[in-house]
């Protein structure tokens, strides 16, 4: 990995008409441009990720694997909720999730992955990551401008979102960027799991970078 040349996907799953879509143009590891739009459902977001030139990562907020443990939490959960006890609760158990994050989303990546074997992805957190990289917990509703300010700050390019949705799809690309870069180089996925649990990965390996 290194400083790459091309397009990074955000995607964040939500329900009908709500699914946030990034896409950061990048040159040489430098943020040009970032466009972000909402979309309507899963195939109009993996027909626009089908359809993108020289796409060389992607930045997803949902599961991209999954654990037969207790409430199917994954070594990467556990270790956000001890890690970041003030906003623990938005470490929610993944088998009481909403379906947009375990199907829109896996489907979305499995498809993506079938088109494409090597994509690069990156799991995210864009409300726990909102407080690790600027100490400030997630409150799109009431600070809006400033997150989007907070977050043009770290790409150094234009951030302008509609809603939380394209937020937390524009931060994603934050994560893929900075995991290919290795300036990100604590990947949750590689904490060990215990004796009485597994991950299961249906799309193949993939990480969890996190800023340390």
């Amino acid at each position: 990995m290194g400083d790459p040349t091309g397009n990074i996907i955000g995607y964040d799953p939500g329900g009908n008409g709500k699914h946030g879509f990034a896409i950061l143009h990048v040159r040489n590891g430098t943020p040009d441009i970032l466009e972000v739009q909402t979309l309507g459902d899963a195939e109009e977001v993996f027909s626009r990720m089908k359809n993108t030139a020289n796409l060389v990562g992607v930045g997803l907020d949902t599961m991209t694997c999954w654990s037969t443990g207790k409430s199917g939490l994954r070594p990467a959960d556990r270790w956000l909720r001890d890690e970041y006890q003030e906003v623990s609760n938005s470490v929610v158990s993944p088998n009481g999730m909403y379906g947009s994050m375990g199907i829109n989303g896996m489907s979305v990546l499995i498809k993506a992955r079938e088109a494409q074997p090597d994509l690069f992805v990156t799991e995210t957190h864009p409300k726990v990551l909102c407080y690790a990289l600027f100490e400030k917990k997630y409150d799109y509703e009431n600070r809006s401008t400033q997150m989007d300010g907070d977050l043009n700050n770290k790409l150094d390019t234009e951030v302008e979102t509609e809603n939380d949705h394209e937020w937390d799809a524009a931060v994603s690309t934050l994560a893929a960027l900075r995991g290919q870069q290795d300036r990100w180089k604590n990947d949750l996925h590689e904490i060990e799991s215990s004796d009485d649990e597994r991950l299961v990965e249906p799309c193949g390996p993939t990480h969890y970078f996190w800023p340390e």
